[in-house]
């Protein structure tokens, strides 16, 4: 903080010795003596400023040497005083000298021009121009002379097509400012009556929400009348679509607080209120923020008559439309055969991934679920998706399936599957993980290795084997002594004994720590 104020401080202080520096610049009117010689010429008499011969030799005056004039006086005007000097030049007689004088004192060259200076810069004399050297003084005729503009006319201003722009800008500018202070005051106006609005509101739908909760029964609630339901939640009301929103909102939070008796009062009061149609109509507007909006109300009050609407949406182009429309579609439904997710077009992203599979690992327990369907997928994501389901849920009844799929599928899914193998830790598809060590693709031999060393067998160990003796890389290597280790730890301490390479003597050491076998 002092820092900040010392570099204030120094900033100001330079500022003001610069002012002071301009301030203290005075402007040049006459920068050279030929300028202000040139100026006494053309001035004539200046105020204050008189001229005198005298001897160059020792500084006293001279007399003219004219037969007319020939007392010594003072001289008014510079060129009268040329003059003179000339004709005594021409005689012969003195070598004579121009002096200036200063309201009567003797006075310098220079002394003389710093004197007129002042008197242009202070506005006591006005410099004549070649304009007006003619005597006449252009400033007091103009004051005389009336004033007449040259455009007169009502439109006189718009005929010149610059002007006309300058004033359309300008008039643009002050318009838009207050269009747009117009709109800032609108909207701030707007957005504090509904901030009143919904603190109002949603006092008057708490006591009622906990009357109906804590007081009513659920069979009580079903008998109600139209007309008691309606004086606890005026129809006036819920006419207004805030009024609504906050009464769906206070329903939602309270749904997914409560359980047993409480969770089906909320959604019997849903549809009595008909909150539920409100909830359709949503689903049906052309503005994604209110759709999703639909989506996670009817997965929230299980609405399973808007089944088939939501499945409308599981394919939409629009990323979280398409995820909760999916998300909801898996918790309605009560016979999950996942062909609305086999026929995504679109791929799945692993935040998707993740809230389909914590869905689906929920349900898998009292649903049927066709897992299957996704490994025909014509979308890699789905079909990726699928076997990382096999391997999570733990369905050990569709590896034939995955198997049957392998020599089929892309090296990436190769990896998944193995993946799913090595996982489960079924040591009846070893062929699988065999042909996929002698791979070019070194990720898939990466994940081969490792597979091989839970699922693995003899045939594993012999190619294990023959891939370290072609020098792999250091990554490889490791995963490759780590499963022949974990295979047949003969073969291993043999291969280790033999092998005196300092990476296998390292991944040996590494291996064998205790601390560090996990790592």
């Amino acid at each position: 903080m002092k820092g900040k104020r010392a570099i204030v401080l120094a900033f100001l202080l330079f500022l003001m010795a610069q002012t002071n520096k301009v301030l203290g610049q005075e402007e040049q009117i006459l920068p050279d003596s030929a300028s202000f010689v040139q100026f006494l010429i053309n001035q004539g008499e200046i105020p204050g400023l008189e001229f005198r011969l005298i001897d160059a030799t020792d500084g006293t005056p001279v007399d003219s040497l004219t037969a007319t004039d020939t007392k010594i006086g003072l001289i008014s005007e510079y060129t009268s005083a040329l003059a003179r000097k000339d004709s005594l030049l021409q005689s012969d007689s003195v070598s004579a000298a121009i002096q200036f004088l200063i309201y009567k004192e003797q006075n310098t060259f220079p002394a003389a021009l710093e004197f007129v200076s002042n008197l242009l810069r202070n506005g006591d004399i006005i410099a004549k121009t070649p304009t007006n050297v003619n005597g006449k003084d252009v400033i007091s005729l103009a004051n005389k002379e009336r004033y007449s503009p040259t455009l007169s006319g009502t439109s006189a201003y718009f005929g010149d097509f610059k002007i006309f722009a300058i004033s359309v800008i300008i008039s643009l500018f002050f318009v838009f400012a207050f269009l747009m202070i117009l709109f800032m005051l609108i909207f701030k106006a707007r957005r504090n009556r509904k901030e009143v609005l919904l603190t109002v509101y949603d006092e008057q739908v708490v006591g009622p929400l906990s009357e109906i909760l804590f007081e009513k029964s659920l069979e009580e609630l079903e008998s109600l009348s139209d007309e008691e339901l309606y004086q606890s939640f005026p129809a006036k009301q819920l006419k207004k679509p805030l009024y609504n929103q906050v009464l769906v909102e206070r329903i939602l939070a309270l749904n997914k607080k409560m359980k047993g008796d409480f969770k089906l009062k909320l959604k019997a009061l849903y549809k009595r209120l008909q909150l539920d149609k409100a909830t359709m109509d949503k689903l049906k507007s052309s503005k994604w923020d209110k759709v999703v909006t639909g989506l996670v109300e009817v997965n929230e009050m299980d609405l399973g008559e808007a089944i088939k609407e939501v499945q409308k949406h599981v394919n939409s182009p629009n990323f979280h439309i398409r995820s909760q429309a999916v998300a909801t579609v898996l918790t309605l439904s009560e016979d999950i055969n996942l062909s609305f997710l086999r026929d995504q077009a679109f791929p799945l992203s692993r935040w998707q991934q993740m809230n389909y599979l914590r869905i689906i690992k929920y349900l898998s327990s009292n649903r049927e679920l066709n897992i299957e369907n996704l490994f025909d997928s014509k979308n890699q994501s789905i079909r990726l998706f699928g076997y990382k389901l096999v391997r999570v849920i733990g369905r050990v009844d569709l590896l034939a399936k995955l198997e049957e799929k392998f020599d089929g599928v892309t090296e990436v899914e190769k990896i998944e599957i193995i993946k799913t193998f090595e996982y489960l830790g079924v040591p009846s598809h070893t062929e699988l993980v065999n042909s996929s060590l002698r791979s070019e693709n070194t990720q898939l031999v990466i994940m081969a290795a490792k597979a091989a060393g839970t699922i693995g067998d003899e045939q594993s160990a012999k190619i294990i084997l023959e891939l370290l003796a072609g020098n792999p890389s250091f990554r490889l290597k490791m995963t490759l002594l780590k499963s022949l280790q974990s295979l047949d730890s003969a073969l291993y301490t043999d291969f280790v004994n033999r092998d005196s390479a300092l990476d296998t003597q390292t991944i040996n050491s590494h291996l064998s720590d205790p601390l560090l076998i996990d790592v």
